[in-house]
């Protein structure tokens, strides 16, 4: 009775094939078997479990079928993945979005007339990227010619679009920093288009019940009316209260206190909401001027910029509770809003 070659000549010879990269004539020769016995038992290797064959699509592809598979389990208009090293630091992270915010950005914008824009450090970063962009046709780049007449063939404009008006979505600041500055936004937004913006002059907080002057009570009826033209929204989204740097300064001392104790997981416009999209509420309350994050579910889009593990619960929730209908982030925060979904299906 005929028996084939043992387990371990099998494993052997997968060995040789598989992890030292001999052929499989070199393999029949140092082995005294023919080429297509060779074969035989490479199969067997793989069918015995021997051998296990990982595919490891590169970078880019695997960005784009994460965009693919969050898209669909979001339930969103569009998932942008952008593909990043895990060694990545925060601003490099900040970085990778906001430039591919600012392609996507370039192009989608000219299709609306009103615009509104939040803060944050992505919104701002990506404001600032965005005004480097060139704006420039074939003949332009081919003559050396920009639009401004100048001859060293580049422009500091997308081009114009003089039917597009940027709003703020949210008050002024007082805090230094500068991601929450939001007239500066603006202004990158607009320039960058060639197109006009609204400057404002009220902030965004108050003490409830405070009397306004007329001049305030103007300017907050003028900016609801932009707010009922808005068409899209681009906005970041903040960290869970107990780590975000972003918390106004202008908050009562009272209402920070209990909102680092709260289950809020994020926040988009200074409206901090937990995981099942419930915005926070306390009795020491204030008067923001800010877009109410649930009108944002009306809008044509509402695109939202934002990376980061610590944010992943906030962007399920706030996809969830449809603040956001579009998402541009990276592919490690990709990646752990993947498992964390499949992980609430188990």
């Amino acid at each position: 009775m005929k028996t084939g070659p043992d387990i371990s000549t099998i494993y052997r010879i997968a060995r040789y094939y598989y992890a030292d990269g001999l052929s499989q004539e070199e393999i029949a020769t140092k082995e005294g078997f023919s080429r297509s016995q060779i074969s035989r038992l490479l199969e067997k290797a793989k069918s015995m479990g021997m051998v296990r064959i990982t595919l490891v699509p590169p970078e880019s592809q695997q960005s784009e079928e994460l965009s693919e598979i969050l898209a669909e389990m979001m339930g969103l208009k569009s998932v942008l993945v952008v593909p990043i090293a895990k060694t990545a630091n925060r601003d490099e992270i900040v970085r990778a979005i906001a430039t591919r915010a600012a392609d996507f950005l370039s192009e989608l914008l000219p299709s609306f007339n009103v615009v509104g824009i939040g803060w944050g450090k992505t919104v701002y970063e990506t404001s600032m990227l965005l005004s480097r962009h060139k704006g420039q046709s074939d003949y332009d780049r081919q003559s050396g010619y920009n639009r401004q007449g100048n001859h060293d063939g580049q422009s500091n404009h997308i081009g114009q679009s003089k039917h597009l008006f940027f709003v703020p979505l949210i008050g002024l600041s007082g805090d230094t920093n500068p991601n929450l500055q939001i007239n500066t936004i603006i202004d990158r937004f607009s320039s960058t288009f060639q197109s006009k913006g609204l400057f404002i002059n009220l902030s965004s907080v108050r003490e409830k019940g405070r009397a306004l002057s007329n001049i305030e009570e103007h300017r907050i009826r003028a900016l609801q009316e932009y707010w009922k033209q808005v068409e899209v929204a681009v906005v970041g989204l903040g960290t869970p209260p107990t780590f975000s740097i972003n918390i106004l300064d202008e908050l009562p001392e009272k209402y920070k206190e209990e909102l680092k104790k709260s289950s809020s997981c994020a926040d988009i416009l200074a409206q901090f909401f937990d995981e099942k999209g419930t915005i926070f509420h306390s009795e020491h309350e204030y008067d923001l001027v800010a877009y109410d994050i649930r009108d944002l579910s009306n809008l044509q889009r509402s695109i939202c910029l934002a990376g980061g593990e610590l944010k992943v619960p906030g962007i399920i929730a706030a996809a969830q509770a449809r603040f956001i209908s579009d998402f541009v982030t990276d592919e490690q925060t990709a990646l752990a809003i993947l498992k964390l979904l499949r992980e609430e299906k188990t």
